[in-house]
Formats: C-alpha cells, sequence, structure tokens
C-alpha cells in the first residue's frame, strides 16, 4: 500500500541481468510490488564486465587453457541451438520486462555518479557476497551504497552475501564502514542478520525475498499455458547434486509419476523428454505449478514450491543453505530441507492451511518494512 500520492523515482540495484530464473524473477518481484504502488521505478543497469563473463556464451573462455577451450568449443557446438534459445529467452524477458536492450548502460561504476532517484533499493540476491572471479575478487562496493550521492535515500531489501566468508578484520571493518551508507537495512538470513548486528550494532531487518511480495494469484497470472499434461516430479538443479537425483528417483518409483528436470545451465550432453533446458522464467515458473512435487537445489525453486503450495523437499544445498533454513525455519518446514536422500519421509505431506497464516504474517512484515524504509521516516539503522 502505497503512503503518500507523489510518486517516487525509485532505482533497483540488483543481479537484473543473470541468466538464472530466481535472479530474474527475484528482481521482477520487486519491481512490480513496487510499480502496483504507483511509483516511477526502473532497473539501474550496472553490469560489470565479471559478470557479464559469467554468463557468456562460453563462460569465461579467454581464461581457459588450450585442452579446456577445445573441450568447451565442442561442447558448445554441440549445445549451440539449445544454448543460444535460452539464452534469447533470458534476453527477451531482461528487453520485455525491464525495459533494457543488449547494451549495457554502465559496465563500471564512473557514470553511476550522474544518476538522481528518490530512492535506490538494493537487492535482493547475493549482491553483498564476496566474489571470486578470474578477474575479480571481493566486495563490490557499488552493491554497498557507494556512488549516487544524489540519491536521497539509500535502502537494502532482503539483501544477501551467499555463503558466509566474512573472515578478516579488514572485512568485517569494510562492512562496518559500508552499512553507514543505507537508510534502512534488511537481509533474508538470519546468520547475516546476526553478524551484521554484531559488527555494525545497527537494527538489521529480516524479510522475505522479493519473490513473497506477489501472492501465489499474482504469480498464477504471469504463467503461460501447460505444455505437460502429464503428472510429474520437478527436479531443478541449480546446483548439481547425486543426493537431489536420488531423492527424485525414491520419489518417482513411489508415486509413479514422470520426472521432468531442469538445471541451471544447458548441459549439450543430455537429451531426451527427461530435460527441459530452453525454458524463459515464466515456462519455468509454469513447470513448477503445474508439477506434483517439487525436489530443488535452489532457494527459489523451493520458494515458489511454498508459493504455489506444493509437496517439495530442498537438498544438496551444502554451504548456501542459510537463506532456505531462514525461510523454511519461520514457516515450520524445516523438515523439507534435507542433507541427505535417506533422510526423505516420503509419506509425510505439507498441510500449507497451517502454513498460509505464518507466511502471509512475515509478508506483511516484509512490506511493512518497504513501505516505511521508502515513505517514512521511522526504521532509521540505528534504531
Amino acid at each position: 500500500m502505497k503512503l503518500k500520492n507523489d510518486t517516487m523515482k525509485i532505482g533497483i540495484l540488483t543481479y537484473h541481468r543473470s541468466h538464472n530464473y530466481g535472479a530474474l524473477l527475484q528482481a521482477f518481484s520487486l519491481k512490480t510490488f513496487l510499480c502496483e504502488s504507483g511509483n516511477d521505478v526502473g532497473m539501474i543497469d550496472y553490469w560489470p564486465d565479471y559478470h557479464a563473463h559469467d554468463y557468456a556464451l562460453i563462460p569465461y573462455f579467454r581464461f581457459l587453457g588450450p585442452i579446456t577451450k577445445l573441450k568447451a568449443i565442442i561442447l558448445f557446438i554441440i549445445g549451440y541451438p539449445r544454448i543460444l534459445k535460452r539464452s534469447l529467452k533470458y534476453r527477451h524477458f531482461i528487453r520485455d520486462q525491464f525495459n533494457l536492450g543488449n547494451k549495457v548502460m554502465f559496465s563500471d561504476s564512473s557514470a553511476l555518479n550522474t544518476l538522481v532517484y528518490d530512492v535506490v533499493i538494493y537487492g535482493s540476491d547475493q549482491i553483498w557476497r564476496n566474489q571470486n572471479y578470474p578477474f575479480f575478487k571481493g566486495f563490490d562496493e557499488v552493491y554497498f551504497g557507494i556512488k549516487m550521492p544524489d540519491v536521497k535515500r539509500k535502502i537494502a531489501y532482503a539483501a544477501s552475501m551467499g555463503v558466509m566468508n566474512i573472515m578478516s578484520e579488514a572485512d568485517s571493518l569494510f562492512i562496518k564502514r559500508m552499512m553507514n551508507n543505507f537508510y534502512a537495512i534488511s537481509v533474508r538470513e538470519s546468520e547475516l542478520k546476526k553478524t551484521l548486528e554484531d559488527i555494525c550494532k545497527y537494527n538489521i531487518h529480516l524479510v522475505l525475498d522479493p519473490i513473497f511480495l506477489l501472492d501465489k494469484q499474482k504469480w498464477i497470472s504471469f504463467i503461460p499455458p501447460r505444455k505437460i499434461h502429464r503428472k510429474y516430479i520437478l527436479l531443478y538443479q541449480l546446483v548439481l547434486s547425486e543426493d537431489s537425483v536420488k531423492l527424485t528417483d525414491k520419489l518417482q518409483q513411489l508415486f509413479g509419476y514422470s520426472v521432468i528436470e531442469i538445471q541451471g545451465r544447458v548441459d549439450p550432453l543430455l537429451f531426451g523428454n527427461r530435460y527441459r533446458q530452453t525454458e524463459s522464467p515464466f515456462e519455468f515458473l509454469s513447470l513448477l505449478y503445474y508439477a506434483e512435487f517439487i525436489v530443488s537445489t535452489s532457494f527459489h525453486g523451493a520458494a515458489f514450491a511454498i508459493i504455489f503450495e506444493k509437496q517439495f523437499y530442498a537438498i544438496g544445498m551444502g554451504n548456501n543453505s542459510s537463506r532456505i533454513k531462514t525461510l523454511l525455519s519461520s514457516l515450520g518446514l524445516e523438515n523439507r530441507y534435507l542433507l541427505s536422500s535417506k533422510d526423505a519421509d516420503s509419506k509425510e505431506s505439507i498441510d500449507y492451511t497451517k502454513i498460509y497464516n505464518r507466511l502471509k504474517i512475515t509478508r506483511d512484515a516484509s512490506i511493512r518494512f518497504l513501505n516505511n524504509a521508502i515513505y517514512a521516516k521511522s526504521i532509521g539503522v540505528s534504531e
């Protein structure tokens, strides 16, 4: 709900060009929510080279050794039609939903100082992670509120560090200094909340990922017509996991459903009706919505399973499990995160009538934080 009649000019700084379903859909959800409140909202098109290389058709090609390059070229040739098709669908989504062309506006941070907004929202996604790319390592200051001095208010919404790797005193001092750039700060992992509060002594809020800002019916309105009419288990492997495959096979034997699998990137050597490798973000939502059961190694795969009220398990996330554990704990669904496929109790179903009220409370609190941070003056970081 908008609290003022005047239109706010709001910029969103996140991983908006990632060729990743969760990253794009969380950015889309935040933008849609803010636009529906009557604001003038746009993506700040900051996309440095280290990001661009990560989502190239052959990632980091010039950094590969001769033999690895040859293997990469062979695999690329085999998978080219599927790789290109999926890449184009990501680009079309970015064009249509974020009004951005293929050319990045800000590949470095120097020109960001010319931008003027009432509010810039930083997040969600792992914008605060300690980067470890071939030619960029460490924290990217841009995502911590550096630059854009004419912005009236900077807000961190559901920001994340991914794997918690603040290892040194220098890291802690950097984080403490950077948090001063924000008017209000929220994160989506309880572990990160505690870490930041210990470092900064600020009031850090715990909120839901932006995909929860839109309700089930709103998400359904974006889903294209169903293409797979048989009953199936969806396996979404963002992080490749043998245990997730074992669990899916176990569920297939139990229920007798077929299996549909989608991965974070196109695997040129995978063929057959089981594998869906060229879906757009909205087609990805369709796969989730029409599934009978979902197995996911991705936070957003499990989160959408909750929104669509599906039976699901999250598994195989390893050191990246903090955010899913925080979400599941808040909803009383701790047993849906598995360390091993052996831990699954396939006969136990989720009763979403018990989950709805908990989710509504946390969703309302997240919306309240966001509205207060944008429009009010009573939620500063020092309070």
